[in-house]
């Protein structure tokens, strides 16, 4: 489905019927990762599932929009979420999840719940009070620049697969998936620059903590790691569950694990 609203595009997929949630997807991803979760949820919810800037039919985000910024990604969807005056959820994975994450302090008054999924809000972190992961997630976003500003896009590819998945991970894929990720880096450039703009601070979640469902797994990478015990911490009466394995991806290739999980929360909340 096509939702425009003046000059910006959103794409989207609106399954089933019940409360609404919305269902925002990772970086390099699009809405289709979401479709074990509709197939399990569609009978007692209204899943919309969004494409952000840049993916399938989505408006791209461009050079003369300036810098990207979370809210960019929020407002992109707003006019879905204009057409509901009850209560919705929000779910998201890595990048879709900090969205996810300014999306509900933007609709606080209408949230139902918040589930985040391995997320990626370095913009928490705090120099003095997480060096490491501090460092790590700045080191990385400046990697990512140099090799953009070097119109180096294959070791930019390598620089973020690794990061996220495994060293191992650029070389594992086919050529046509290679091609078909160079295609979107303009789309993770302008979502890094999101990342590391963006101002929410942990202490804005205190109201709504109680409203959070965060799953992460135990051996993703230390900066997710840290994300975790960060807002397992500071929000100590969210809902928290830490799988045993499946990486950062494991909302997608570990969807039997994972979405019952979900569907599990969102039965004991209804």
């Amino acid at each position: 489905m096509i939702l425009s609203s003046g000059k910006k595009t959103l794409e989207y997929e609106s399954i089933g019927s019940g409360p609404p949630i919305i269902l925002i997807h990772s970086t390099a991803s699009s809405l289709k990762q979401w479709k074990f979760l509709i197939e399990a949820l569609k009978d007692q919810y209204t899943l919309l599932a969004v494409n952000l800037f840049g993916y399938g039919r989505s408006s791209k985000w461009e050079a003369k929009d300036g810098p990207q910024f979370l809210l960019d990604q929020v407002n992109l969807f707003k006019p879905l979420l204009d057409r509901f005056t009850e209560p919705f959820s929000f779910i998201g994975h890595s990048y879709g999840g900090s969205v996810a994450m300014r999306a509900a302090l933007k609709y606080h008054d209408q949230l139902k719940t918040l589930i985040l999924l391995e997320p990626n809000p370095f913009f928490l972190f705090s120099q003095l009070k997480q060096p490491i992961a501090y460092s790590e997630s700045r080191k990385f976003g400046d990697l990512l620049k140099l090799h953009k500003e070097k119109e180096d896009w294959e070791g930019f590819s390598k620089i973020f697969l690794s990061f996220w998945i495994g060293d191992h991970a650029w070389q594992a894929m086919s050529i046509k998936q290679q091609k078909a990720f160079l295609g979107v880096i303009p789309n993770i450039y302008h979502e890094a620059e999101a990342i590391f703009s963006e101002q929410m601070k942990i202490e804005d979640f205190l109201n709504i903590q109680k409203k959070i469902l965060l799953i992460s797994t135990k051996d993703t990478n230390l900066v997710s790691k840290e994300i975790a015990r960060l807002l397992a911490t500071e929000l100590p009466e969210l809902t928290e569950v830490q799988l045993p394995k499946g990486g950062h991806m494991a909302p997608v290739n570990s969807p039997e694990v994972v979405n019952p999980i979900i569907c599990d929360y969102l039965s004991q909340i209804a």
